[in-house]
């Protein structure tokens, strides 16, 4: 390993808020989960469910926000709620949301309500439910019009040319024919209007590599090898993680969220908060991705390892098949990468990197597994897509970058802590400050942060490992324990394998 200190600082200024914590799940986690299940009990894939996902967390913050007057509103406000039960209203706006979207299952959303209500401790709940209805409904009719509907599928290319995207078949669910060969879904969704970016194509990464070029003929030998049903080179451990990590991509950050907020013993207000911005980042994430998908219409490795010269398949896919389902859309930019990267890295902003989850997934016969920190879950999402041969590593590599994008642009420009809390507010909340560091490099690009009491002699002690997910100052903070007297010097180191 090699290593270069490019930055050392002492920081005193306050840099983040944070609030009274709590040490088990709240009512914002509770329904973050009912609301990731009612999305696939309805059926519905990354693309439709990130935005329900994305919806339910802004009713639920604003909610929240109009009564404990913590933060600055995505849309909805009160300026005096008055005497309310913010637990009530987060219920209530999730719910709503909910409700709205699957009205089939509502019986069972109407049980979790009065569940949650049961188990009210902050104040007048009829009041809380007033204001959370009213921030859901606020945020269901900015949405309404907002280009996700009428789906449209992509048929396929007019004429069929090399690199160019074709419809991919339903291998290894068959391996022989007669396959099936479902049509390019959500074609509209790189048209959608993004919850906070200024533009769909903001973040659009520049095009594939040419088939003539070193770097695509890597890459398909790659996958080529280490994907392939029937691989060689794919250890038992890697297998695994393809197949974990094949369940939808905001299943997998909107988990890790969940574990870090109770583990870390997050507020309720700090929940409202982090769940708002994490969403936001995987819905506006996985439409700044469709964009580029449908604009590069690139082919996946599949087509790509059984075409002949000019780009027709005539061998019934004999040559090569992957060790997962393709998806039945564009190749380029990996959509899981991207969708789990925005999450992952707003996550680390509010906990840090170094933090063990227990995740799970919907793949049958998959057991949990425990990630030591939250890039190494970057790491196996978005690998486990080479690893099960449907993707190849530049589209992990941009994905995973313009995802960094979207959560960096997110954190700049989406709701935040107030410097003021109100007097209304003021009895709930407990406003504290952390030290920290602010890191200006390249994208992409791993440090080490260090920290110190003295500098000389200096013992540096690691605090931290980051990735950054942008070129712009990326502030570090330190939660870790110190006297209110004590001086501390901070330094990022980066680090290449």
């Amino acid at each position: 390993m090699n290593s270069k200190t490019v930055i050392m600082a002492a920081i005193s200024a306050a840099l983040l808020h944070s609030l009274t914590p709590r040490a088990s799940a709240d009512v914002i986690t509770d329904w973050n989960l009912i609301t990731l299940n009612a999305t696939k009990t309805g059926g519905l894939n990354s693309n439709l469910g990130s935005r329900i996902d994305a919806i339910e967390a802004i009713a639920v913050y604003d909610a929240v926000n109009s009564i404990r007057q913590f933060g600055t509103p995505y849309s909805y406000y009160v300026t005096n709620a008055g005497a309310a039960s913010a637990q009530a209203a987060a219920a209530q706006a999730a719910h709503d949301v909910l409700v709205n979207y699957f009205p089939t299952q509502q019986a069972a959303l109407d049980a979790s309500l009065s569940n949650s209500l049961s188990n009210i401790t902050d104040g007048p709940a009829g009041a809380g439910t007033t204001v959370g209805s009213a921030a859901a409904a606020n945020i269901i009719a900015l949405r309404a019009n907002d280009g996700s509907s009428p789906n449209i599928s992509y048929p396929g290319p007019a004429t069929i040319v090399p690199g160019a995207y074709q419809l991919t078949p339903n291998i290894p669910t068959v391996t022989t024919p007669p396959f099936t060969f479902n049509p390019g879904i959500n074609e509209q969704w790189g048209t959608v209007t993004p919850f906070l970016l200024a533009a769909t194509n903001q973040f659009r990464p520049g095009p594939p590599p040419a088939s003539n070029s070193a770097e695509y003929s890597n890459a398909l030998a790659q996958v080529q090898s280490i994907g392939s049903l029937t691989s060689v080179t794919r250890t038992s451990d890697q297998t695994h993680i393809a197949n974990f990590y094949k369940q939808d991509a905001e299943l997998t950050a909107n988990e890790a969220a969940r574990e870090a907020a109770i583990g870390r013993g997050l507020s309720l207000e700090q929940d409202a908060l982090l769940f708002v911005l994490v969403d936001i980042a995987v819905a506006d994430a996985r439409i700044a991705i469709w964009d580029a998908k449908y604009t590069y219409l690139f082919w996946r490795p599949v087509t790509a390892l059984n075409a002949n010269p000019d780009g027709t398949v005539t061998n019934n896919y004999s040559a090569w098949q992957p060790e997962v389902l393709t998806p039945n859309h564009p190749d380029y930019p990996c959509g899981h990468c991207g969708t789990v990267n925005a999450g992952i890295e707003v996550l680390k902003a509010f906990v840090g990197d170094q933090n063990t989850v227990q995740l799970h997934t919907t793949t049958a016969g998959e057991p949990p597994r425990l990630v030591q920190s939250l890039s190494k879950v970057e790491f196996e999402n978005g690998w486990s897509r080479v690893y099960g041969g449907i993707h190849y590593s530049f589209d992990v590599t941009n994905a995973q970058v313009l995802g960094g994008q979207v959560a960096a642009y997110v954190l700049a420009n989406g709701p935040a802590f107030v410097q003021q809390s109100t007097t209304n507010a003021a009895s709930q909340l407990n406003i504290k400050s952390y030290p920290g560091i602010n890191i200006t490099g390249s994208v992409g690009q791993s440090y080490r942060i260090d920290y110190a009491t003295a500098l000389a002699p200096t013992n540096w002690l690691p605090l931290n490992y980051v990735t950054l997910p942008t070129a712009l100052p990326y502030p570090v903070f330190d939660y870790s324990p110190y006297t209110s007297n004590e001086s501390r010097f901070y330094r990022a180191v980066a680090i290449s394998n």
